[in-house]
């Protein structure tokens, strides 16, 4: 089976669209089509649903999506061995990231691992809109090779490899009758209207889980966003409270931030690879190096 076809599918899969798809892997509608008919033919069923509004994978497209990108994986890998074997350590890593959150020592291990193998080509893939799911859901469909995550606890099917504890702070306006309060409990502020990031995002994800040990089982969310910076400045516009990274409070001193109590909100940030996929020789080497640091 021509492994090309695999990543024609896949790419129609995905993007649910074959325009989409030709322009992601740079090349002809025309030939997108081509390639799965073909596909179909050698498998002598239908892979997708065709209609004039969208593109939906049949069950045996469904089956094989898995299988397809284990043997891309696998070819993949395999390239890697034989490339490293021959000329020193090449390939892709594509590691999923998490702008702003993505900690100091994941970037300086970046530039050493670029220093020491400089024949790998690096892809940072940015969050989707669930955030850290996303890179979680794409770990496990093994699409992606590593990904920074953050978790409040554990990940169905991912290993995590802890890098770092932050804790979740309250941003509020100078203005607000917070303001000049040194910390806040979560019991004193359940008539705020929140800004909040959408579900499945770590932060989002730590802060539902602290309410509901703490017997508060609504708030009232006024914005839902996944741009810390709009976050932000919807707090400085007076249209609620966020709760926010700690570590995001050294650029916005013009904001207040109080520490939650006594009970600190919680996240972990890690490393993340699937439990089912083995780590190809460039991301051992790198995740080597970033749980060296």
């Amino acid at each position: 089976m021509d492994t090309r076809k695999l990543e024609v599918f896949l790419a129609v899969a995905e993007e649910r669209s074959f325009t989409k798809a030709a322009e992601r892997l740079h090349t002809v509608q025309s030939g997108v089509s081509t390639s799965v008919r073909s596909l179909e033919r050698e498998l002598g069923t239908p892979l997708f649903d065709r209609t004039t509004q969208r593109v939906d994978l049949t069950d045996a497209g469904r089956a094989l999506a898995p299988e397809a990108r284990r043997v891309l994986t696998a070819v993949r890998e395999a390239r890697q061995a034989v490339e490293g074997a021959r000329t020193g350590l090449r390939g892709t890593l594509e590691l999923g990231i998490l702008f702003g959150l993505t900690p100091g020592d994941v970037r300086e291990s970046l530039a050493a691992f670029h220093e020491r193998y400089p024949l790998v080509e690096i892809k940072l893939i940015a969050p989707g809109a669930h955030g850290s799911s996303s890179h979680a859901e794409r770990l496990r469909e093994g699409s992606m090779d590593l990904a920074v995550v953050i978790s409040v606890g554990s990940l169905p099917g991912i290993n995590l490899y802890p890098l770092v504890s932050e804790q979740v702070v309250l941003a509020c306006a100078p203005g607000h009758r917070l303001a000049g309060a040194s910390h806040v409990g979560l019991v004193e502020i359940t008539d705020e209207s929140f800004i909040d990031f959408p579900l499945g995002w770590g932060v989002r994800s730590a802060v539902d889980r602290a309410f509901s040990a703490a017997g508060i089982q609504q708030r009232h969310i006024t914005f839902e966003m996944n741009d810390m910076s709009t976050v932000l400045d919807l707090v400085r516009l007076r249209l609620g409270v966020a709760f926010v990274p700690e570590p995001i409070t050294a650029n916005a001193g013009d904001l207040r931030f109080l520490p939650v109590r006594p009970d600190p909100v919680t996240y972990e940030i890690a490393i993340g690879a699937s439990r089912a996929r083995r780590l190809s020789p460039v991301s051992e080497r790198f995740l080597r190096i970033a749980l060296a640091r």
